[in-house]
């Protein structure tokens, strides 16, 4: 008894620590030096027709952007473009495993004639939709915010919350299958002006990039800890076993204890699995948890009788962003979600967060009809709620019955009509066209 209390002892010891250096240590690093090997570039928007021009150079160990923008082009921009691999060689195109790290740091600092955006793009090769003859292909794994100009403090951003732009979903007709981020074969960095510019002289200093996660994931050190305990009570009921065999209650109660912690960690595993499926922000399902429910295990759609969906977008969020700040525009999210759950019916009705500002309300078993008037009881709560900082907030909707068609073709067409809701005034709902 006293070596098996002695063992508990060191196994809890054991765990504590690696809890503790999981959190305190055990860093994956990688860090991009502006005056490494790695070919760094100054790209402008002339190979689109544009005349901004862009020049590079180091200075006492900072990357230097200069940057004349000219508003010739309709997008104008400027960028640093960091190449991690070398598209020239052909196929199999190797570039860096960022899907490893949890966040990257900037230390930059950043001079506009007005307060104006950074992005920051994460290019991907995948042969399932990327060309090399074409770099447009390389998918768009992007994120923007506002810097305080001339500030020098680092800046940290959660590698979770890149988002694909939509733009070039569109532009390049992605599956859905593929149409989420992705950063397991990253082959260029970018960082570029922002989307709202003026014409102007822009300035970006760069003085190191670095990549940061955990050689292991907290759910694979929680894996691992209740694999040890595990391994710690498979080895005591042997030995019990063993030493008590003719002892019939001792038996029943070993395999009760070992039942009761096989249950626990499928508890914990199906805790785990569900996890990966949610927006981490809303706690509503993301866009691969919605996938799951819809797409068999084989790819095929689960073709549920009468489904219908309604895609919603918050009207002018980006204002809310810009004016109050994201951890304002984090708790309307949030909220957000909230009204339309508490609004449904959790048994049939599905909301999933698609992305940014936008969700969808998929409703299996309901027709075009049904799904018109709960878009419009739900229209009508979110421009009556009284939300944070006394923000006036509505949000247009697209309706849709899924037909015989595929289903990107039948998101297409809610989007669609979210568009044509967007276009005539916003704060309202239409129906998408049948097939």
């Amino acid at each position: 008894m006293k070596s098996e209390i002695k063992t508990i002892l060191v196994l809890f010891c054991v765990s504590a620590l690696m809890l503790i250096l999981h959190k305190v240590a055990l860093d994956r690093i990688f860090i991009i030096e502006m005056d490494g090997d790695i070919p760094i570039l100054a790209l402008d928007d002339k190979s689109a027709g544009g005349s901004s021009s862009a020049i590079t150079f180091m200075d006492g160990g900072r990357r230097i952007l200069q940057c004349e923008l000219s508003a010739s082009y309709q997008y104008p921009f400027c960028e640093l473009n960091f190449q991690l691999a070398d598209l020239s060689q052909g196929q199999p195109v190797k570039g860096g495993d960022f899907s490893k790290y949890d966040r990257v740091g900037l230390w930059l600092r950043y001079t506009a004639p007005v307060d104006a955006g950074i992005r920051l793009h994460l290019r991907n090769f995948n042969p399932d939709y990327s060309d090399l003859a074409d770099e447009n292909s390389l998918k768009f794994n992007s994120i923007e915010w506002f810097a305080v100009q001339g500030s020098t403090q680092p800046i940290w951003i959660p590698l979770d919350n890149m988002q694909v732009s939509t733009w070039w979903l569109s532009e390049n007709k992605v599956s859905l299958k593929n149409s989420g981020p992705e950063l397991t074969n990253i082959t260029t960095l970018e960082l570029s002006t922002g989307t709202m510019v003026v014409e102007g002289k822009y300035e970006l200093e760069v003085e190191k990039i670095e990549f940061r996660g955990k050689f292991i994931s907290k759910e694979q050190l929680y894996l691992i800890l209740v694999s040890m305990w595990m391994m710690f009570a498979f080895v005591r009921l042997v030995y019990s076993s063993i030493k008590f065999n003719k002892t019939l209650r001792f038996f029943k109660f070993r395999e009760q204890e070992l039942t009761t912690i096989n249950h626990l960690l499928d508890n914990k595993s199906r805790e785990l699995q569900d996890r990966v499926g949610r927006d981490v922000l809303t706690g509503v399902l993301n866009r691969q948890g919605l996938q799951a429910i819809i797409f068999n295990q084989d790819g095929s759609i689960n073709r549920t009788k009468g489904l219908s969906i309604a895609f919603i977008d918050i009207d002018y969020f980006k204002q809310v962003n810009d004016n109050f700040g994201h951890k304002v525009g984090d708790d309307i999210l949030i909220e957000f979600a909230r009204l339309i759950e508490d609004n449904t019916r959790h048994s049939t009705e599905i909301l999933a967060r698609w992305g940014g500002e936008e969700f969808i309300l998929a409703c299996p078993n309901s027709n075009l009809h049904e799904v018109e008037l709960l878009a419009e009881k739900i229209r009508a709560i979110i421009a009556s709620h009284r939300w944070p900082q006394g923000i006036k907030l509505t949000c247009s909707m697209g309706v849709a019955q899924m037909s015989e068609e595929t289903f990107e073709d039948f998101i297409q067409r809610a989007d669609l009509a979210l568009y044509q809701a967007k276009k005539r005034g916003r704060n309202r709902i239409v129906s998408a066209v049948k097939n």
